[in-house]
Order: C-alpha cells, then sequence, then structure tokens
C-alpha cells in the first residue's frame, strides 16, 4: 500500500512545471528566502526522498518539517499540484518527532473518556479566574496564551437541537477545539442553523477528526480516528454535515469518502435569508487558510454574510486571506516562523482599524486572540458564528 502512494506521489509531483507561483503565497518564503523554503523546492526535495535519489537525514527533512501545510500553493497552482497528498507521503516516511508525537497524543486524550473528564473538571476549576487565556510556555521555546478550559466542554455532545421548521437535519462535526475551549461557538452555530431551518444532530462519541495526524504524515493514527468516526456517523439520520472548523471540514470532505455534503456553517447562511442588527461597530475579516485551500470555499460566501449586518462597517484587510501562523503544532514546533507569520498578520489587522476581528476558524481564533494580546492592537477576536448569533434578528 505505501508503495502505490509514493508511486501516486511521484506522479503528482511531477505535474509541478516550476514556475514559482507559489512562491508568491508561501507564508514561509520570506523568512527563510532558498529554494527549499516554499512548495517547488519542497516538492523537488520530496520526489528525491521518495525516489532514494538523498538520503533520510534530519537535515533533509528540515525544509518539509517548515512547511504550514496552509496549501495556499494548491490553491494558486495553475497545473492542480496535489501538494498536500505529496508532502503526507514523505512525512510518513520519516522518523516521527517527538513534540509532533506528544501533540497528537494530546489530542487523543482530549476525545478519550478519562480526557473529556479532565477537561470538564479543569473548566469548573478555573471558572472564576479573572482572565480568558493563559500565558503557556511550550518545550520548543513556543508560548502563546491559550484558552481556559470550557466550562461547559463537551456538553452539546449526544444532543439533537429541533428546528421549529425543520426543512433537513445536519449532523454537527464540533471539533477538538469547539469541544473543549469554545462550546459558545458550537451553540452559536446550532442557533443559526435552527433559526435557518435545520435540526442539528451533535454525535456522543466523535473523535480529533485525524486532520493533525494525518498531516503530520500519521496515517496510520489517521485512518484509525477516520474509521472510528465514520462507525460513530453511522449511528445518526442527517441530510449533510455542518462544520466551524475548515481544518475538520477539509478532511471530512476529502479523506473521509463520504456520500454526504459537507458544509461550512457560513455556506448555509449564506443561502438562507436570515437577518441581522449590528451594534454601530467596526470589522473586519480573516480568511483562514483551509477554508478556501481545503473545504474551497470562496471567500465571497464569508463577506456577504458579514455585510448584511445591518449598522456594522465591514474593512476589508489588504492581506485577508494571507496565513495567521497557527497551522496547529506548526506554531509550536516553529515558533519563531510562526511568530514572523503571525506578526505579518496582525500589522495587517491593525491598519483596519477595525474593533473587531472575525474569522471562520476556532485555531485562528486562538492565534489571532494571541497576536493581539502580544501587541496590544485593543482589538476583540470572535468566530463569526459567535458575532452572528449575537446579532441575529429573531
Amino acid at each position: 500500500m505505501f508503495k502505490k502512494q509514493i508511486e501516486l506521489s511521484l506522479d503528482l509531483a511531477q505535474k509541478c512545471v516550476k514556475c514559482a507561483l507559489c512562491k508568491s503565497v508561501c507564508p514561509t518564503y520570506p523568512y527563510i528566502e532558498e529554494e527549499g523554503g516554499f512548495a517547488r523546492g519542497r516538492l523537488a526535495l520530496a520526489e528525491m526522498l521518495l525516489n532514494g535519489e538523498i538520503s533520510e537525514t534530519k537535515e533533509a527533512y528540515k525544509h518539509l518539517d517548515q512547511c504550514a501545510m496552509c496549501r495556499r500553493c494548491e490553491w494558486i497552482c495553475p497545473n492542480g499540484v496535489e501538494y498536500k497528498e505529496i508532502i503526507v507521503s514523505v512525512r510518513d516516511k520519516q522518523d516521527k518527532s517527538f513534540i509532533k508525537e506528544a501533540g497528537l497524543k494530546a489530542l487523543d486524550v482530549l476525545q478519550s473518556g478519562a480526557g473529556r473528564k479532565a477537561v470538564k473538571f479543569l473548566g469548573k476549576a478555573m471558572d472564576k479566574l479573572p482572565f480568558k487565556e493563559i500565558k503557556v510556555p511550550f518545550p520548543t521555546g513556543a508560548v502563546k496564551f491559550m484558552p481556559k478550559p470550557d466550562v461547559k466542554a463537551f456538553s452539546l455532545r449526544g444532543k439533537t437541537f429541533q428546528a421549529e421548521k425543520e426543512k433537513g437535519k445536519l449532523l454537527f462535526f464540533t471539533g477538538c477545539m469547539i469541544d473543549a475551549f469554545y462550546s459558545k461557538t458550537g451553540e452559536s452555530v446550532i442557533k443559526l442553523m435552527n433559526k435557518a431551518g435545520w435540526t442539528v444532530v451533535v454525535p456522543e462519541d466523535i473523535k480529533c477528526c485525524g486532520a493533525p495526524h494525518y498531516y503530520s504524515g500519521n496515517t496510520e493514527a489517521f485512518e484509525k480516528l477516520r474509521d472510528h468516526n465514520l462507525k460513530e456517523m453511522q449511528k445518526y439520520e442527517f441530510d449533510a454535515i455542518v462544520v466551524a472548523c475548515p481544518t475538520c471540514g477539509g478532511a471530512l470532505q476529502e479523506d473521509y469518502g463520504l456520500d454526504k455534503k459537507v458544509y461550512d456553517f457560513s455556506e448555509l447562511i449564506f443561502e438562507t435569508p436570515l437577518s441581522f442588527k449590528g451594534k454601530g461597530e467596526t470589522t473586519t475579516f480573516h480568511v483562514p487558510c483551509h477554508s478556501y485551500s481545503a473545504m474551497k470555499v470562496s471567500e465571497k460566501v464569508f463577506y456577504g454574510v458579514i455585510q448584511r449586518v445591518e449598522g456594522d462597517k465591514l474593512v476589508k484587510g489588504e492581506k485577508d486571506k494571507s496565513c495567521c501562523g497557527f497551522a496547529g503544532l506548526f506554531s509550536i514546533t516553529n515558533p519563531e516562523l510562526s511568530k514572523n507569520i503571525q506578526k505579518e498578520k496582525i500589522e495587517d489587522i491593525k491598519k483596519t482599524n477595525a474593533q473587531i476581528v472575525l474569522t471562520s476558524c476556532p485555531g485562528c481564533v486562538l492565534n489571532l486572540k494571541d497576536g493581539v494580546k502580544t501587541y496590544k492592537t485593543n482589538q476583540e477576536v470572535m468566530h463569526l458564528a459567535d458575532y452572528l448569533a449575537e446579532r441575529l434578528q429573531l
């Protein structure tokens, strides 16, 4: 099977015509500035590793490890090179780093029975603390403001939320971040979907979607998570799947072999005549990389929905589609690169003078909150679902 995967990846790599258009959108290239610092060079390196033309050393894998897997290179590629599949094939061969494996294991523990109980306990224990984020140092040198565990962690699991006038049923794949840290965002998605006429079902025992494992090259762990989730999802009747995390959505859409449509929640709002009343505030929107590179959702959907909020003003950033620097484990394993990318994003956001920074990815919410705190821009960061739910005209 792995040999077939290598052969497939080699075929995909050979589609690259070396035009270097990917250089213009790669978030890491400005800080590395060498051939191995963007997709074209990484593809060439991957091809040589797969062919056995160079030896598998730490130095050989260094540039591949510095990739954020934002997949902006795929988005702009004129030849349809499937960069993700090629890099995953090479990372699958690589000796797994302790830090990456520890991070992936933490996601597995988080979604275990004991992990869920621990998160709930910590959420209740820390609820009265006078701050929402905690400054956490990591062994790699990364330091981030991390959200406290949510007092309502996993509270949506195993429930059905009935629409008053049902036009269909959605399975809500909540994702790890919403489950453990941003329960309010999950509630907001359900509120919006119910108002739009969708009954929402939240499965009892969904685990991590497996995207972090797959992107890291741990395909075996991904397959176990995928198989578990598919088995759990089969217990429920639903017409389509809704997500509020584009990384989860991309994994479900591309790698699960589902026969059901996967929607970003904003797509379903865009299709309905819901109305919203603002508070006279100025907003800007950060477009998450995986929303357009993995899920293929147009930014016109997000901007179309935001512009429906009567009374609020939307200011588009010059670099609204640039990476925020999070990319999951990337921000921990490549702290300097991540910080440089984050700083560029925060500088662009600051220029908008927006009071509220919106995005549709909980990982981006985390990293943008860390950024505005670090650089003291005094801007509020919100998931788009929370912003819309608070302004929904009932």
